[in-house]
């Protein structure tokens, strides 16, 4: 088994976990009043203010083509560059983490929403577990959807919400 580790936020949508590094997220809130931006895509909510900052605020679940899911929590990550407010149901895991890469085969199995857009899958892993001091991991039965955050929206999209925020 190939073992890597890597810093990652591990977070969930409708039940599927989803992994972006950690590198690009600055902070991880509840979530707060979004006001609506007219005529915008349906994923882009609106604007919301995160600690000061007016932020942009997406919908990672209708990105993906899923479902809404509780939006419990924004992800206030960078996309493109910006700081942007990105509504994810809940936290799941922050730091380094033990994994094992899945092949092709492997993320073509795993159980996802029928509506995801696969479009967005970067890759998948399976997280792994410490079993001693030695080193030594087992399986956990975890997978994870990794995901690029500036996929979320286009280079001309993420100027407009930059000038709007």
């Amino acid at each position: 088994m190939s073992q890597q580790t890597q810093e990652f936020l591990v977070f969930e949508l409708n039940g599927m976990n989803f992994s972006i590094p950690l590198s690009t997220v600055e902070e991880v809130v509840p979530s707060n009043v979004i006001t609506a931006i007219p005529n915008s895509p349906e994923f882009l909510l609106g604007l919301s203010a995160v600690r000061g900052k007016v932020l942009g605020v997406i919908d990672a679940a209708r990105r993906y083509g899923m479902k809404p899911g509780t939006r419990g929590y924004f992800m206030v990550c960078l996309v493109r560059g910006n700081l942007t407010a990105v509504t994810i149901d809940r936290p799941v895991l922050a730091g380094f983490m033990s994994f094992r890469m899945l092949d092709k085969a492997e993320i073509a199995s795993l159980p996802l929403d029928g509506t995801f857009n696969k479009k967005f899958i970067t890759g998948a892993f399976e997280l792994l577990e410490k079993v001693d001091d030695s080193g030594a991991t087992r399986p956990t039965g975890t997978f994870c959807v990794q995901v690029d955050p500036d996929l979320f929206v286009s280079a001309e999209m993420a100027s407009k919400i930059g000038e709007v925020a």
